[in-house]
């Protein structure tokens, strides 16, 4: 049974490392490859293992969700439940109102399906909210450990920061609380919406005004 929209879960004693939980999200936003109608004799053939990258296949209704993790990328299609390695096949986009921004996202994805690689895009500045993000689940991480706030203070902003800034009433632990509520309120229901499963707040967790 699915908890908390994961639709394949893993055991959340693994290392996170090695774990690989499935999310499955609406099909409406994903390519989907369908048998090709037996008229088109051009048609390509399915080849499930001519597709690059690490595959996983899971049953979504009466359909099947393809994942494939490709370095940093991750592919995901959605694939008819009656398609046979080896048939002809056809791919469709959803017409959505953002179809024009996916193009690019599906051609890469239909060169896929033949057997090229798409190109990786170019490294990209991390944002301020990646990095919070990142730096709040390191906090919680360490929490979960037994350290405390400034320990974790420690290891985010380095020894020279806590001597020079560590106080009772000071930026440096008020950022520390602001990032483990941050991490708490992904913890609780925010990761739905990095999962993609559901409506993002209107505001990031945690972004509240500190009391």
């Amino acid at each position: 049974m699915p908890v908390g929209g994961c639709d394949v879960a893993e055991n959340p004693d693994r290392d996170g490392r090695n774990a690989q939980p499935l999310w499955l999200s609406s099909s409406d936003d994903l390519l989907h490859v369908r048998p090709a109608p037996a008229r088109k004799s051009t048609a390509s053939r399915f080849d499930l293992w001519r597709i690059p990258g690490r595959k996983r296949l899971a049953l979504d209704g009466r359909d099947l969700a393809l994942t494939a993790d490709l370095s940093a990328q991750r592919m995901r299609l959605s694939l008819s439940g009656v398609l046979a390695d080896g048939a002809a096949y056809a791919s469709a986009v959803p017409l959505a109102p953002r179809l024009r921004g996916q193009l690019d996202t599906f051609s890469a994805q239909a060169q896929a399906l033949e057997g090229h690689t798409p190109q990786v895009d170019p490294a990209r500045a991390v944002s301020r909210a990646a990095l919070l993000h990142l730096r709040a689940l390191q906090a919680f991480d360490a929490s979960q450990a037994g350290a405390s706030h400034r320990d974790i203070a420690q290891a985010l902003f380095g020894l020279e920061a806590v001597v020079l800034r560590w106080h009772e009433d000071g930026e440096l632990r008020a950022q520390v609380r602001h990032l483990m509520r941050r991490a708490e309120a992904y913890v609780t229901r925010g990761y739905l919406a990095l999962a993609g499963v559901s409506h993002p707040a209107a505001k990031h967790p945690g972004d509240e005004r500190v009391r």
